[in-house]
């Protein structure tokens, strides 16, 4: 009897260790919620389906998907509904704005747990996720702004293909010699590079504006300062791409310098690591990738945003799911390197320095160049709203509506409006 006894408490023991600590013995099934609607989305559905294995009949994990546009009013929705996600993805400049409207929770309990301090993680990335000293979010990765040069073209134009441009002159330079009428018509066919009116601009000029030594908004957050000589500076630069030097077309498109990257009529790109992939995929593109160069009269800095875990404000608290949640998080953040191969940084030091993080094409060499020169946006509610004008402005420089400055102007007083708002 006492053997029985015996086989039966060590067939338990065994079973609680293979179920794992916090992790309830019956099925949990969790929603996570995502905009991943491009190439990364099928790598972190891999993720997902890996997680599902390893838990399989103890947790289930349910990815839904959509634009990045619907997702945050998406996700107010659901939470006033009652009916949220369990987990989701917030960018960096989003987590002080949801906060306040309790959308999410506080995650120090699950920081502490999985053992995770600010030792292994960007500085910048791991200090934005905290907000009036909570924390929040649990970094998942870096997106930097990053340059993108054709090597086929600079060879043509006689330029060394590994060396692209790491300044201002030299960039414009480049832009010069890689600006082509080909065929004799009176017509330019290559560009030496294409400044959008629209996505990614504000990336452009962010980079160029901190690069000039320029601070958006005051300490206290309740003053605009980005109609500064630093920012005029900046904008005054693409409008001159365009307008004085000529190595841009006018009215790009959003999305028309990709395409005309791709097809090799666009020699020098500015766009998001999240393009990587594409490119890598578009048959016979011969590309370089690197950080930005110093447009900036100061200093070299590359804006770039964080994606970031978060677990939503549940109307009604299941214990089962919040463990479940919090063991998905946990493993997925172990598992950056693979989330890195869908053309994102890790957030975590100790992936960024690893050897088979280093091997990976491209992303490994932008994980050596790029962090040291990241510049995050300030944190807190109104960032958000406070910076759309900026984008209004770009677009009415660009289109030569108002000059740098008056856009620029314009845009402070309707920032400082809003700031001042309740």
């Amino acid at each position: 009897m006492l053997k029985k006894i015996s086989l039966i408490l060590v067939s338990i023991l065994m079973l609680s260790l293979l179920i794992g600590p916090g992790i309830a013995a019956k099925k949990v099934e969790i929603t996570f919620w995502n905009g991943f609607t491009g190439p990364d989305g099928r790598y972190m559905q891999n993720l997902v389906d890996a997680f599902n294995k390893t838990y399989a009949g103890r947790i289930e994990v349910k990815m839904s998907v959509m634009p990045w546009g619907d997702y945050y009013t998406k996700v107010v929705a659901a939470v006033a509904a009652g009916n949220p996600p369990d987990v989701g993805i917030m960018h960096l400049d989003q987590i002080a704005a949801y906060v306040p409207r309790g959308v999410i929770i506080p995650l120090d309990d699950l920081a502490a747990e999985l053992g995770l301090s600010e030792k292994d993680f960007i500085p910048a990335v791991w200090k934005a996720g905290i907000y009036e000293g909570k924390r929040y979010a649990i970094p998942l990765d870096i997106h930097p702004l990053v340059f993108y040069w054709n090597k086929k073209l600079f060879k043509e134009a006689g330029l060394d293909p590994e060396k692209p441009p790491r300044n201002r002159a030299e960039f414009i330079e480049f832009a010069k010699k890689l600006t082509k009428d080909k065929d004799g018509d009176g017509k330019i066919d290559q560009w030496g590079t294409m400044i959008p009116v629209g996505w990614p601009n504000f990336m452009i000029w962010y980079s160029i504006f901190f690069g000039n030594g320029g601070t958006l908004f005051t300490p206290d957050n309740k003053k605009a300062l980005f109609n500064s000589p630093e920012g005029i500076d900046a904008l005054q630069f693409l409008v001159d791409l365009v307008k004085v030097y000529k190595v841009s077309p006018e009215n790009v498109a959003v999305d028309a310098d990709v395409d005309a990257f791709k097809r090799g009529t666009c020699a020098m790109e500015f766009n998001g690591i999240w393009m990587l992939t594409a490119y890598q995929e578009q048959p016979g593109l011969e590309f370089g990738a690197g950080r930005v160069p110093q447009l900036g009269t100061k200093v070299l800095a590359n804006w770039a945003g964080s994606h970031n875990f978060v677990v939503f404000r549940q109307r009604t608290l299941d214990p089962d799911k919040l463990s479940a949640a919090k063991t998905f998080i946990g493993w997925v953040s172990r598992k950056s390197l693979e989330w890195a191969k869908a053309g994102q940084l890790p957030a975590r030091l100790s992936v960024l320095r690893s050897s088979d993080f280093k091997k990976i094409p491209y992303i490994g060499k932008l994980g050596q160049e790029i962090p040291q020169y990241v510049v995050f946006p300030p944190l807190f509610p109104k960032y958000g709203e406070a910076t759309g004008p900026i984008w209004d402005a770009l677009n009415f420089a660009l289109t030569f509506k108002k000059d740098p400055k008056k856009a620029l102007d314009d845009a402070v007083d309707l920032a400082n409006k809003i700031l001042a708002s309740d």
